[in-house]
């Protein structure tokens, strides 16, 4: 069945848009202005509530944070300024962040605290980790860091890491997009990004654009009216909405989709044959290889039908830069690097590479390197979990493998964990193995500007400054790679309470450890933030003074499109050319070419449980921040209103969730449409079991806690849509 375009829903993104202009927030109207004369000025930084670090204009009034506006010539943003990101100027002045060092001093997760000095909080950090690594006969590794990817600080936390000498690295890249990096790089070469504002057709396999990380070129997608967007999500989601056609796929089933368009595209002849000759590697092998795959055959396995299957194939073959997004939530099974290979070859076939509208290789502004001395130790450990992964990411990690075996001391016990800004008791799949973790570790020190759930649980907790009272370093990440864009961060108030910078709270740590040879660890660092940005532009003409002043720096360098079309720049495979069939892999033991396992199905009264985005929140991160929270105070389980009714639930029924492995939720239903009969959804950032975050205290469900441990062992990819649930009204 398919939908055709209609109106947005309300809370779309044009809503969103809309909200991101509203001036007024309670928290910064409450606030004490300092003088009774108006003293306007405007500080430009950039934004820390999604990774896109969008620029802003920030109106500070008797030094009082008033409002965030759009910087109008950032090239990212041109004007624009999400809902969500509007919503941090009141964040300074939330009573509820984290005012001052902590130690507690009760059970973990009873809430009791004592204040303390930062000396006194570093001196017992310090403490209690040495007397473990000394129990664990100096083996250091037995600290696990965990970090969150895309923040400014967090080299600088990688750096602590790495001259204390543990290789266990943990980031969010694992619960995110590491098999779709790993996908298109077997494919590519690189991980390109997709030119949806140049693209008139686009394929969106459950990546739900209007309602994640909002970006404008979301905006130009659907704004353009005359761009054919092609949905496939078990949900109707507000991407769903904006989309020309609407198809509820059945989850796992994305890789049968993409073969069964590269058997229609190649067997009528449609597929690129100038660059397929030209560029690629394989091919006659893949043209053998899906033949097999007819849209009669996917019709039973996605639930399309085959003649919108072939007319799909035919208009993406026909229409020059056509481009089938990357995304990150098709499937999330434990084949999905393969699902993003099969997406990638799609691209490969047409040309959809170096091209415009196409998968475009990312360039970025060149700057010079944070540049330190390793420390040397004589008998380093390998990472926990290195013999379970194929392409493990030494500095990502992978979480699901790693918890495992960190539960069961193999190869060697872990003691303690050291967590910089991830929301991990909330983030990480089965909230129940993660809680039996903590319980294992003899010292957990969380650094947040909130009392998250992971800090709640923490024995240490260490309040970083907030990002508008805080000078970051210049960062790339987040920018679009096709026209890139350094971003800076600077303070527009000074920090309110007693908290520290990443950069400070990493060398303050520092300072009381200290490497084989008895040189505290701090020695390996050098400089401060503000010489670190002098150092890294000073090979950019009037990059600083731009910096400073407007919080951005382009030379208006685009990624040049048809380097690697002319042979100008080698595609970075193997052999030197995309590649549709992988000698690489089948060296390794795995497939060559995609090939299509059918997936587990729900039995009996099972739902496959999925993940998804909402408009409103960005990851749990937002989910307290009162000027979002009222417009979804709690999350509710969305069930496909025939299932609901065989089950004698209504809208508003508390229900009780189980899966397989004993994972339990409460959570109220919702009964819809817009949901597959055999899925079940609920948005992510609800049901807190920290105190600290009261708008979302035990109101509604996290994922975490009903998500089973599943993982894709190509890349260590958490697969989260692996997950069975039976549901019972209560």
């Amino acid at each position: 069945m398919s939908f055709t375009r209609r109106t947005f829903l309300q809370g779309s993104v044009a809503t969103l848009g809309a909200m991101g202009a509203v001036p007024g927030f309670r928290y910064v109207s409450q606030a004490q202005e300092s003088s009774p004369a108006p003293q306007v000025r405007y500080v430009n930084s950039s934004c820390a509530i999604c990774t896109n670090k969008c620029v802003f204009r920030g109106q500070v009034v008797n030094g009082v944070i008033k409002r965030l506006e759009p910087e109008p010539d950032f090239p990212k943003a041109r004007g624009m300024m999400c809902a969500r990101g509007n919503a941090g100027a009141w964040t300074p002045y939330d009573p509820d962040r984290v005012k001052h060092p902590m130690i507690r001093t009760g059970e973990r997760g009873e809430g009791k605290w004592r204040k303390v000095s930062w000396e006194e909080a570093f001196a017992y950090i310090a403490e209690k980790t040495n007397k473990v690594v000394e129990e664990e006969n100096g083996n250091r590794a037995c600290i696990g860091f965990v970090s969150s990817e895309g923040t400014y600080h967090e080299h600088y936390w990688n750096q602590f890491r790495e001259v204390f000498g543990s290789p266990n690295s943990l980031r969010h890249p694992t619960l995110c997009l590491s098999s779709v990096i790993r996908g298109f790089m077997s494919v590519f070469g690189t991980y390109p990004s997709a030119d949806v504002k140049n693209s008139p057709y686009i394929i969106l396999a459950g990546a739900d654009r209007a309602e994640s990380i909002f970006t404008p070129d979301t905006m130009d997608m659907f704004g353009d009216k005359s761009k054919k967007i092609i949905c496939l999500d078990p949900r109707f989601t507000k991407t769903a909405a904006k989309s020309s056609k609407w198809y509820p796929i059945k989850p796992g089933t994305d890789m049968a989709f993409a073969l069964a368009m590269m058997n229609v595209i190649i067997g009528e002849g449609l597929h690129d044959k100038d660059f397929v000759s030209k560029h690629c590697e394989g091919f006659d092998k893949l043209a053998e290889h899906v033949k097999q795959y007819t849209p009669q055959w996917a019709e039973k396995e996605t639930d399309i039908p085959a003649a919108d299957i072939q007319a799909i194939a035919r208009e993406f073959a026909k229409t020059p830069g056509a481009v089938f997004y990357p995304g990150r939530r098709s499937s999330w099974l434990v084949d999905d690097v393969q699902t993003r290979r099969a997406i990638a070859m799609v691209n490969a076939i047409v040309g959809s590479f170096d091209r415009p509208g196409g998968l475009i290789p990312n360039i970025a502004i060149p700057t010079k390197s944070y540049f330190y001395e390793p420390a040397w130790y004589t008998d380093p450990k390998p990472r926990l979990e290195a013999d379970d992964v194929t392409f493990l990411n030494p500095r990502d990690g992978a979480w699901i493998p790693w918890r495992d075996r960190a539960l069961k001391g193999d190869p060697y016990a872990i003691r303690g964990l050291f967590i910089y800004k991830q929301n991990v008791v909330d983030s990480v799949p089965d909230r129940n193995k993660t809680m039996e973790l903590f319980k294992k570790m003899d010292i957990i020190v969380c650094i947040d500007t909130f009392m998250s759930d992971t800090a709640w649980f923490a024995d240490v907790v260490l309040p970083e400054t907030n990002y508008l009272e805080r000078l970051d370093p210049p960062n790339a990440y987040g920018v679009n790679g096709i026209e890139p864009t350094l971003t800076l961060r600077q303070p527009l108030i000074p920090p309110m309470y007693d908290t520290k910078s990443g950069f400070e709270i990493s060398v303050g740590l520092a300072a009381h450890f200290e490497d084989e040879d008895g040189f505290t660890l701090d020695e390996y660092f050098s400089g401060d933030v503000e010489s670190h940005t002098r150092d890294m532009v000073s090979g950019l003409p009037g990059a600083l003074e731009m910096l400073k002043k407007k919080a951005f720096y382009t030379d208006g360098r685009t990624a040049p499109i048809g380097a690697y079309r002319s042979g100008k720049n080698r595609i970075n495979t193997p052999t030197g050319k995309v590649e549709l069939y992988s000698e690489d892999f089948e060296s390794r033991g795995f497939d060559p070419m995609p090939v299509y396992r059918k997936p587990e199905q729900p039995a009996g009264n099972q739902f496959r449980f999925i993940v998804g985005r909402h408009a409103i929140h960005t990851h749990s991160m937002t989910s307290n921040f009162p000027e979002l929270n009222w417009h979804m105070p709690e999350n509710t389980v969305w069930i496909n209103a025939a299932k609901a009714k065989e089950m004698g639930i209504s809208s508003g029924d508390e229900v009780l969730m189980r899966n397989r492995t004993g994972g339990e939720a409460r959570i109220k239903a919702q009964v819809t449409e817009a949901i597959r009969p055999d899925c079940v959804f609920y948005a992510h950032g609800y049901g807190s079991l920290s105190k600290g975050q009261p708008l979302v205290y035990g109101r509604g469900a996290t994922q975490s806690q009903i998500l089973e441990s599943h993982y894709e062992s190509i890349s260590g990819n958490a697969a989260m849509h692996e997950t069975f649930v039976e549901i019972r009204k209560v």
